[in-house]
């Protein structure tokens, strides 16, 4: 991944290299520059774009910059310099297509405009019709201007660009406004109110007394407002109570860290984020409820300490979570026999129509103790009524399974990870994966007719959970093969599954594969230093490789269960 982007850089760095040799847009000055001088470079900042998309394809990007460089079908606008003009949102939104880029520009009403150090010329007042005096009339200090949805191909004039009206039909170019009644520049901060807000970040004791004695408005005072003006849009916190609580977020069952856990303070939409080690620090006023949330995990609610103590909170993993159960004695039938009836019952148990499900995966990749590679990944899975095996049958003529991301979090990359083509990522990877049905129950061996004959089976022990009587058993496949693993590569496939007596539906299902890393790790030995595609397969020898997979299943109101979550 490092070497990819460093490619990324050169050749954006060549793009410059030629832009700067045939035209030299820094040579010319303002009366020479027109816009079709910057498309070389907009088409590479489009270019760059791209590349990080793909780079991150679950991601939602937000990029801020001057607009005309955002900008869509600049031609279609009233002005001879635009028509030869071809912005990078021009060029992102035909990549992409129509609904998967929004642009969003900006207008303003007055105020001053400008960089820091170079003056500010004030806004020009919106000549009456334009798009900013209709605005202006409504005398908010914000609203928002949808073109894409409400105005599409309306004639309009506004200052979107550089401050200078132009007309034409404004939705092919943008796809919504955001005015602000008056906008100012950035400017700096004095050099005792730059102290004073340096004391509070660092939680100095002599912050409020550094707080109080400012003037409301001297914090950041705009050019050419009153103290009155600012008195009412600026005001001094009393920080008197404030109070810094500091905490580690840890998995609930393997006590490693959780990073970036989210740390809100409950029902206020405020807090904080943890770092890569779990840990996190909050201001709080006093003792109140923290809520902390990360991707995969139960929310958990814990009240912040009174005293200094430092704050541990132990995750759920999603997973994992189950309701109290009671253990009971009685076994009145065996796990051959249970399994037997869940496996007879499935065509009235389990949804046989399309469906989608909730899928979490969460991968770890060690080279001895290093860890190289942690990612977690949501999202849906649509699983199609004919689906049937996680390679699609007979030359892949069945139906299969399709994957849309929602979020994934990278939350440890070191360089050298293992490509996607090797051994985990091709064989164990797809089980319980994107590449895997949620279903086991649909795809499993362990729910065929040969069962009995390929599995261990074990019953563990009968609960009692409510008015519900509940079987645990435990299978562990007899040999590796493909007719019990359900793939191929595997030295070992166990696990246990909860069971509802009422109508022998499966509710919980979790599983561990063990991959044959003796076979692959003789095959990457042997063609070790080759240049073929075996080795590209197998670059890289495994100590142990294991996968987990746990299911939930739920009752729909038709009766039939599906995964609610793999």
């Amino acid at each position: 991944s490092e070497a990819v982007f460093w490619q990324q850089c050169l050749r954006s760095l060549r793009s410059l290299a030629r832009d700067y040799a045939t035209n030299n847009p820094n040579g010319k000055t303002a009366t020479d520059f027109v816009a079709a001088d910057s498309n070389p470079r907009d088409a590479q900042m489009a270019d760059n774009l791209l590349w990080y998309l793909r780079q991150h394809p679950t991601e939602k990007v937000v990029c801020w910059g001057a607009l005309p460089h955002f900008a869509n079908r600049v031609e279609t606008l009233g002005s001879d310099e635009l028509r030869a003009y071809r912005p990078m949102g021009r060029a992102v939104k035909a990549a992409l297509g129509p609904n998967q880029v929004y642009i969003m520009g900006t207008l303003a009403g007055g105020g001053t405009h400008g960089l820091v150090g170079t003056g500010w010329p004030g806004v020009p007042t919106p000549a009456p019709g334009t798009l900013e005096a209709n605005l202006l009339a409504l005398n908010a200090p914000y609203a928002f201007v949808s073109l894409k949805h409400d105005a599409p191909g309306l004639q309009l004039t506004t200052y979107a660009f550089d401050y200078q009206p132009l007309a034409g039909p404004w939705s092919e170019v943008v796809d919504g406004f955001l005015f602000l009644r008056s906008v100012e520049p950035p400017h700096l901060l004095a050099a005792d109110s730059a102290a004073a807000v340096a004391a509070v970040a660092k939680g100095d004791s002599a912050a409020p007394a550094a707080l109080a004695g400012l003037r409301p408005g001297s914090l950041n005072p705009a050019p050419g407002r009153g103290t009155a003006t600012m008195r009412r849009s600026v005001a001094v916190a009393d920080v008197s109570g404030v109070r810094t609580v500091r905490g580690v977020v840890l998995d609930q069952r393997r006590r490693q860290p959780v990073p970036y856990a989210s740390v809100q303070l409950a029902g206020q939409g405020r807090g904080t984020v943890a770092d890569a080690q779990g840990r996190f620090s909050l201001a709080l006023p006093g003792p109140t409820d923290l809520q902390i949330s990360s991707l995969g995990y139960e929310v958990a609610t814990v009240q912040s300490p009174r005293g200094s103590e430092e704050l541990t909170v132990l995750l759920t993993p999603a997973s994992y979570a189950l309701e109290e159960v009671r253990v009971a004695s009685t076994r009145p039938l065996s796990a051959a026999e249970v399994l037997q009836r869940v496996v007879k019952r499935i065509p009235q148990n389990y949804e046989q129509q399309d469906y989608a499900a909730e899928v979490y995966t969460y991968r770890r990749l060690s080279s001895f103790d290093t860890l190289r590679l942690e990612t977690e990944t949501v999202g849906r899975l649509r699983v199609p009524a004919g689906y049937r095996h996680f390679t699609q049958g007979f030359m892949g003529l069945e139906d299969g399974v399709s994957f849309q991301p929602e979020q994934r979090h990278v939350l440890t990359e070191q360089g050298g990870v293992v490509s996607w083509l090797s051994v985990p990522a091709l064989y164990t990877g797809t089980q319980g994966s994107a590449l895997s049905a949620a279903d086991p129950v649909r795809t499993s061996p362990l729910f065929g007719r040969r069962a009995g004959r390929r599995f261990v089976l074990k019953l563990d022990s009968v609960r009692r959970q409510g008015a519900d009587t509940l079987y645990v058993l435990s299978f562990a496949a007899r040999h590796g093969d493909h007719r019990s693993t359900g793939t191929y590569l595997m030295s070992g496939y166990q696990g246990r599954l909860l069971v509802r007596a009422r109508d022998y539906a499966v509710l919980r299902y979790e599983a561990l594969w063990q991959a044959d890393t003796a076979a692959t790790n003789a095959t990457a030995r042997k063609n070790s230093g080759r240049s073929n595609a075996v080795a590209h397969i197998y670059p890289h020898v495994f100590t142990a490789d294991l996968t987990t997979h746990v299911v939930d299943y739920t009752k729909a109101a038709n009766g039939r269960y599906y995964v609610r979550r793999s």
